[in-house]
């Protein structure tokens, strides 16, 4: 019985068989692709409230999130934190990059007495720039 080898021997000298590893590697991309698929974050649970007016987003780089739930529920760029601790993280992020803006995404049933302790502790925090993400109208 004869054992085939990856390597094999001939004239040309040895050649080393890469289909498995193309195999191997097909197989992670598309695990990757669906994994990434699947972690998508947050923001897409909260429908934000609609408005005519506005201007579109044109940062050069990624605002710090803040999400409020309809159930008054937070989440900071996509990770649950109660509000207790809201501010200290966010003086925490604004001494690393003062520069940061914040974006708040509330949901459209949220009432604004879930929002505004939100947005008086990223004023505390020293917070220059808030935004609030809304959707246009069509």
């Amino acid at each position: 019985m004869r054992l085939r080898s990856i390597i094999s021997s001939n004239a040309h000298g040895g050649r080393v068989n890469v289909t498995p590893m193309i195999d191997v590697v097909m197989v992670l991309i598309i695990f990757y692709l669906l994994v990434g698929q699947l972690a998508i974050d947050r923001r897409t649970e909260i429908n934000p409230p609609s408005t005519a007016t506005g201007i579109v987003e044109t940062q050069d780089q990624d605002p710090i999130t803040l999400g409020v739930h309809t159930d008054g529920s937070l989440t900071l760029n996509g990770e649950p934190i109660e509000l207790a601790r809201l501010e200290g993280e966010m003086r925490g992020q604004i001494l690393r990059d003062p520069t940061l803006a914040v974006s708040v995404r509330a949901d459209r049933a949220a009432p604004f007495g879930t929002v505004r302790p939100v947005l008086q502790a990223v004023r505390g925090a020293g917070v220059d720039q808030v935004e609030l993400v809304t959707e246009r109208l069509p």
